[in-house]
């Protein structure tokens, strides 16, 4: 086929454009297309990480009671799956039938886990909460007031202050306790079911 003479010249720019650029053009559609199925292949990964992950927090529901057997699945949880929203929680699992079995400390181990691991803030508070209680179990007030006074977010506002008022109880800190029970009372819902439970403890310290 014959060009003409404006045919030949663009078709000479082409060339010149493509010598100059093409193997750059190429080298960037190639780039992103690995892109393309990387993050394919990650999300495929992270897809199989989640099912595996949720299978085994599956048995650890069905392991209530056995605290050996609870904790060994949830470490090989945190172990294998630390990155999934899984292994914070079957932290707190473990550190319930932990608390339960009366082993405090690993009660204390997991719930710190949970903390530095968990994606979700609400989680980390849910955990501080489980943790300052098992401080004060252990008669480290000041530990509990510590974690406590680290909680994120609004909603575990109420508990917090409940729980800072039975601290400070155990600290002998009379009036500390009275302005902390009132302000669990504030910002616990009307509805809530411990609310009663609240002025039970706040009448209880009378007049400080």
């Amino acid at each position: 086929m014959a060009f003409d003479l404006q045919e030949q010249e663009q078709i000479a720019e082409f060339k010149a454009w493509w010598h100059s650029w093409g193997k750059y053009l190429a080298l960037a559609v190639v780039a992103g297309l690995v892109g393309l199925a990387g993050w394919q292949g990650w999300k495929h990964y992270q897809q199989g990480q989640a099912a595996a992950a949720a299978e085994i927090y599956g048995r650890l529901e069905v392991l209530q009671g056995d605290a050996a057997k609870v904790r060994a699945e949830a470490d090989a949880l945190k172990r294998d799956y630390a990155g999934t929203a899984y292994a914070p929680r079957a932290a707190l699992f473990a550190a319930k039938a932990s608390f339960d079995a009366g082993d405090l400390k690993n009660a204390e181990s997991q719930l710190t886990w949970a903390i530095a691991n968990a994606k979700e803030a609400e989680l980390r508070d849910a955990a501080r909460l489980r943790l300052a209680a098992v401080q004060l179990d252990q008669k480290q007030a000041d530990a509990a007031l510590k974690t406590l006074t680290a909680a994120e977010t609004e909603g575990f506002a109420g508990l917090v202050q409940e729980l800072r008022g039975d601290v400070l109880v155990e600290k002998g800190d009379a009036k500390g306790a009275v302005e902390a029970y009132k302000s669990a009372l504030a910002k616990l819902p009307k509805d809530a079911p411990n609310v009663q439970f609240v002025q039970v403890k706040l009448d209880a310290l009378g007049k400080v």
